[in-house]
């Protein structure tokens, strides 16, 4: 097989909005699978390359899904790199981003076991509302948000989520609820498009219902992303997808930098699985 496109058992067909990828590749005479990652029956040393995509049970297995992407690493290519998969998987890789100088929402870091007085937080930052969010984890799960009449209760919960890691408290974005978040998509370094995307969390209001591609009109925005791209290895990436948010004064914030399996939506710009499956073919 050359390239085995990495998903899971409860996406073997890999998710819709990516699925593009395989016939892609194909069309410029790959042989493209999708594979489920924890496979047993997969003889790694025979694939030329795995693309990690919809790996979306990692973070729940992140110590079995890094031991399995060592395995590879050892017989095969695998994109995206070893280290860079052990460095996203765990959300700390944002105090490298923010270490930069790059615009990372406010965020206050709980230790494994640690507790943390979150109205007191809120009172002294001025934050009207919060969420909570474990550093390692995907999709929303096990994000709250409480609002200011219910931060008392986010002490406890903050409790609750550090028994099982370190923990993320950050100021809840307003803008969420009516811009979404924005998503920046680089292939080997190279911009590719842009999609704007409703909050994760059902609960969250939002101003549309569907994630939608939308052309970059914002310069400094992109400079952002490009930035953020760059220090978390540029060209070295197969592929990126850098989410920013506005801030609730009005400033670009750095959401997220994801690198390891995120949605890359290749469904909403008719260009994008061949620009894609052209930058996997570079890498070979």
């Amino acid at each position: 097989m050359d390239i085995a496109v990495i998903t899971y058992a409860g996406m073997p067909q890999l998710y819709p909005l990516d699925a593009p990828l395989v016939p892609a590749l194909r069309e410029l005479g790959l042989d493209a699978r999708p594979v489920i990652w924890d496979d047993p029956t997969v003889d790694w040393s025979r694939v030329r390359a795995a693309v990690v995509r919809n790996a979306w049970d990692s973070h729940l297995r992140r110590d079995e899904f890094l031991a399995w992407a060592e395995r590879v690493d050892a017989v095969s290519r695998l994109f995206n790199p070893l280290d860079v998969l052990r460095w996203n998987t765990h959300k700390g890789y944002l105090k490298d981003m923010e270490a930069q100088g790059l615009p990372l929402t406010p965020t206050v870091w709980v230790a494994p076991g640690g507790t943390l007085d979150v109205e007191q937080v809120a009172r002294e930052r001025d934050w009207n509302a919060v969420v909570l969010k474990p550093a390692v984890a995907a999709g929303g799960l096990k994000v709250f948000i409480f609002r200011r009449d219910a931060l008392g209760e986010a002490s406890a919960k903050v409790a609750e989520l550090s028994k099982e890691g370190d923990v993320m408290v950050q100021p809840y974005l307003t803008a969420f609820e009516t811009e979404g978040e924005r998503s920046y998509i680089f292939f080997n370094g190279v911009f590719s498009h842009a999609v704007r995307r409703p909050p994760t969390l059902a609960s969250a209001p939002r101003g549309f219902a569907e994630p939608h591609a939308f052309t970059p009109d914002n310069p400094a925005e992109l400079k952002v992303a490009e930035a953020v791209l760059e220090a978390s290895g540029g060209s070295r990436l197969l592929y990126a997808r850098v989410d920013v948010a506005t801030d609730n004064a009005g400033h670009t914030r750095l959401q997220e930098v994801e690198v390891t399996e995120p949605c890359l939506f290749l469904t909403l710009d008719a260009a994008a699985p061949e620009r894609m499956a052209r930058a996997v073919i570079a890498r070979l």
